[in-house]
């Protein structure tokens, strides 16, 4: 189950990146700038995953999945856009991907590496608590990572 893991993981980000950072948000560069062609394509991409997610047609979950997506996207297509490359957003979503479905099982194959045995779902400020972790440490150690703004 982790190697089907793992495949999946590889043929999804490759697909994505592919779509997001390799042809749209360089299109978007190459015609509008870095800021608007990063804008557009986390927008794209937080949208996209509303169909992925199966998340479209409910507004809570809808505005939950565009937060986390969009705003992922947006430090992905920031680190295509400061180092010209799609290895590093590559990367970054593909370590991502791998940790959410197979360390965390939260994937579409189900229960890979560490699986919930009871308990019950965070709630509250635990849940908005990892929600902020998950959408602010990544951003910071890309911006760590490239230093400086995007060009026009």
């Amino acid at each position: 189950m982790l190697l089907d893991s793992v495949w999946y993981d590889l043929k999804s980000v490759f697909t994505e990146e592919l779509i997001y950072r390799g042809a749209l948000l360089y299109l978007l560069i190459k015609k509008l700038g870095g800021k608007k062609g990063v804008l557009i394509s986390a927008t794209a991409f937080g949208v996209y995953h509303w169909f992925s997610f199966g998340a479209f047609g409910n507004v809570v979950p809808m505005i939950y999945v565009f937060l986390l997506t969009g705003l992922m996207g947006l430090v992905w297509a920031y680190a295509f856009a400061k180092t010209e490359s799609i290895m590093l957003p590559f990367g970054l979503h593909l370590g991502w991907n791998a940790i959410n479905n197979g360390l965390f099982s939260k994937g579409p194959l189900g229960e890979i590496a560490l699986v919930s045995t009871g308990g019950t779902e965070p709630e509250g400020a635990i849940m908005i608590l990892g929600l902020v972790i998950s959408v602010f440490v990544p951003p910071l150690v890309t911006w760590l990572y490239v230093r400086h703004g995007i060009k026009e």
